[in-house]
């Protein structure tokens, strides 16, 4: 074989062996992104131009005016009042890596995955999404269901609304208080497969109140569910257990 022929073979392979150890392969990259969904992130432009792609499908909320910046939102988020509405403002002001739209559409998308995992007991799914006291209770309303021999079919059809009803900040991390009102099929059977529960020719409405924290000095959009309550009294819903970290 020429000489000529061996040496670029040989360069050829130093630098796949250095690409590989700069960006990874493909398989590494999604065992990775695998082991935690990235919802809230997102392209600036490419999403914001999806959620203004017409006037009476979205709404502007003026956060950060300081650098001009308005924050667009799906027409069926609000911020739910006032003095919520200055805290973002502040907060933006004060990260102005925050986009309000993407943190509303990464939880909308969260919160229909986790309502779904917990029906079907994906632990693994839900475990990268939940802080650490929120998986616990998960996990045991999980396990006991298992022992009981009980079913839960959930989808999620569609979230009519949310609601942006609070912003804190402690021991450097930021939380929001997020109110769903979702369209869900929800039936819960027992271990002989009767329904004990629901209907799944019928809709009904969930209400809840999910907190949503960050730490401030993270360096990715890896929001945790830390805390579910119940915000209305359903006749039937999936039973998504109540409770929460010591935020």
């Amino acid at each position: 074989m020429p000489a000529d022929i061996i040496l670029f073979a040989l360069i050829a392979a130093g630098l796949i062996f250095w690409l590989r150890s700069i960006l990874g392969t493909r398989d590494e990259d999604e065992e990775q992104s695998a082991k935690r969904p990235n919802l809230f992130s997102g392209d600036e432009d490419s999403k914001l131009k999806s959620i203004m792609q017409n006037d009476n499908k979205s709404n502007v909320v003026s956060l950060n005016n300081s650098v001009g910046y308005d924050h667009a939102l799906p027409i069926h988020v609000r911020v739910d009042n006032k003095t919520t509405e200055n805290q973002l403002d502040d907060m933006a002001r004060d990260n102005p890596d925050f986009n309000l739209g993407h943190f509303a559409q990464g939880a909308e998308a969260a919160f229909a995955m986790i309502v779904e995992a917990f029906a079907t007991g994906d632990l693994e799914t839900l475990e990268g999404l939940l802080a650490p006291e929120v998986y616990q209770a998960f996990e045991s309303s999980v396990k006991e269901r298992n022992e009981r021999g009980e079913k839960i079919d959930t989808k999620i059809v569609g979230v009519e609304k949310i609601d942006i009803t609070e912003v804190a900040v402690k021991s450097d991390t930021l939380f929001i208080t997020v109110r769903f009102s979702a369209r869900e099929i929800c039936v819960i059977r027992d271990k002989e497969g009767n329904i004990l529960s629901g209907d799944p020719d019928k809709t009904t409405i969930m209400v809840d109140v999910w907190v949503f924290g960050r730490a401030l000095e993270a360096k990715g959009p890896e929001w945790y569910l830390y805390e579910t309550r119940d915000d209305e009294v359903e006749d039937h819903k999936t039973p998504i257990p109540e409770g929460g970290s010591d935020k």
